[in-house]
């Protein structure tokens, strides 16, 4: 009897919990079902082929008939070009898709918080002349279209109109959804493309001396493999910053628009365009060539032209302050650029003392590379901190090589570092001269036609550590020799 009885109590629990989910699901479908009837439109946002906007300018009086208003008329692209979306009206312009596609769904979610049955005064909500009209076409059948009129008393919600129905209250967080600018919808790309395709890039600055620098990409083959490096061969040959010259290029390569004063490049004097403050010119494989010019700057943003967009535009400073990079900025301020696993042999000399180190066989699971002096086989030594330095090292300005103190200073330097490349490496030995005088120290480097001036304590740095290298002194105890001598006997205890 009892075991039928807890049986039956079980079952009318679970049916009473199936009976509340039940019910909950009812309850929830018909309130979707209630909301979806409350909508104002209904419509799939992918079946919308034409969108009408008119809006009451900015400026002008709340109402009345002679209150000016901007048609912008937006028709959807075949799928298979890109965006979806072109301005028509009242510009020719690719259209950006997000503002676009936030306008369809807040439209067909537009339900009313009050619908004013039987309003028949509209001049009292501002429908009478509406401040703006919108108007969906659909691929086939009517379109849908609503008329916009005042705020509410407090600002929270707006008074609307679709064609043929009440006037109701919206909500004013759906208004900016609804009514996007033109700026906001168009397309603000300048230019663009892959910079991989870069074969050559030219700065010239009006008031640079020297005024023009020229980049070209340099192929580079090593170890087997392939990549490419920037070199600045006008006014001279230089390494390039490769940073810096990628910066450039990324900014050019997705460059933005901020405004577009002018929609056409037909009078360019009032932008100071006509004389720009800096043009750059970037070539591609294939032969394509793409221009830019910067004119003047007013308000924080500089005005700016490119051969492949047909307006005016600006750029926010900041942008137009990396694309007027000048050869300070454009060339190479490291002193060394060394990949420890292309150099096969180092050479350090300092105060008379030289030592040459060669990188010994990897250990078995290890990824560490070590040196030793072939005439002390057996005693490991760490290159690494010297490496590290070497390349953080930056100069702070460069000399000429007739510089006459630089020149004295280094005709006795402190200190001589040679790295020869491994054969497969394809790269030439690299030799840096190091001397210091006072509160200057100075680098002749192979591989820099001018001569650096470092700061000092850097300086310091690596002659600390080359010299503690020269008096084979380890860095850590890691770095104790592999092969220990054998152990002397203890004398016995007494």
């Amino acid at each position: 009897m009892f075991k039928r009885t807890t049986w039956i109590l079980l079952g009318l629990a679970v049916a009473c919990l199936l009976g509340y989910f039940l019910l909950d699901n009812i309850q929830q479908l018909r309130q979707e079902q209630q909301a979806e009837r409350a909508r104002l439109f209904h419509f799939a946002t992918d079946t919308i082929a034409r969108i009408e906007i008119r809006q009451q300018k900015e400026g002008e009086p709340v109402r009345g008939s002679g209150a000016e208003h901007l048609e912008i008329l937006l028709e959807r692209n075949p799928e298979e070009e890109g965006s979806r979306w072109r301005i028509v009206s009242p510009i020719q312009s690719a259209a950006l898709d997000f503002p676009i596609e936030q306008l369809l769904n807040t439209f067909s979610r537009l339900t009313p918080q009050i619908t004013l049955e039987g309003a028949t005064d509209l001049a009292a909500f501002g429908l009478d002349q509406p401040r703006h009209q919108i108007a969906l076409f659909p691929k086939e059948g009517d379109p849908y279209r609503l008329a916009i009129g005042n705020d509410n008393f407090d600002g929270s919600g707006f008074y609307a109109q679709p064609e043929g129905g009440q006037v109701v209250l919206l909500s004013s967080a759906q208004k900016g959804s609804l009514l996007p600018s033109l700026l906001a919808l168009r397309d603000k790309t300048l230019l663009q493309f892959d910079t991989a395709e870069v074969k050559a890039l030219q700065v010239q600055l009006a008031e640079a001396e020297p005024e023009v620098v020229r980049l070209q990409r340099q192929d580079v083959r090593a170890s087997g493999a392939e990549h490419f490096t920037w070199q600045i061969v006008q006014p001279r040959e230089l390494p390039a910053d490769e940073i810096n010259v990628n910066r450039l290029l990324n900014t050019l390569a997705r460059l933005q628009a901020v405004e577009f004063p002018a929609e056409t490049q037909t009078d360019l004097a009032p932008y100071g365009l006509e004389q720009p403050s800096a043009r750059l010119t970037v070539e591609l494989e294939g032969g394509k060539t793409l221009k830019v010019a910067l004119g003047s700057e007013k308000d924080g943003q500089v005005y700016v032209i490119t051969s492949e967009h047909p307006a005016v535009a600006t750029l926010l400073t900041s942008t137009a302050d990396i694309l007027r990079s000048d050869l300070e900025e454009l060339r190479d301020h490291r002193i060394a650029r060394l990949n420890a696993n292309q150099v096969g042999q180092v050479t350090l000399e300092s105060q008379g003392e030289k030592v040459t180190l060669t990188p010994r066989p990897s250990e078995k699971g290890s990824l560490e590379l070590r040196w030793e002096n072939p005439e002390r086989p057996g005693q490991p030594v760490d290159l690494g901190s010297l490496f590290s330095s070497l390349n953080a090292a930056r100069a702070k300005e460069f000399v000429e090589q007739a510089d006459a103190e630089a020149q004295r200073v280094l005709s006795e330097p402190d200190l001589r570092l040679t790295f020869e490349p491994k054969p497969d490496a394809e790269q030439d030995p690299l030799a840096l001269s190091l001397a210091a005088s006072g509160l200057r120290a100075y680098v002749q480097s192979s591989r820099q036609p001018d001569i650096a001036v470092i700061e000092l304590s850097t300086f310091n740095s690596l002659e600390t550590e080359v010299n503690r290298l020269l008096e084979g002194q380890p860095e850590s105890k890691d770095s104790a020799p592999l092969t220990q001598p054998p152990s002397t006997p203890s004398p016995p205890s007494s």
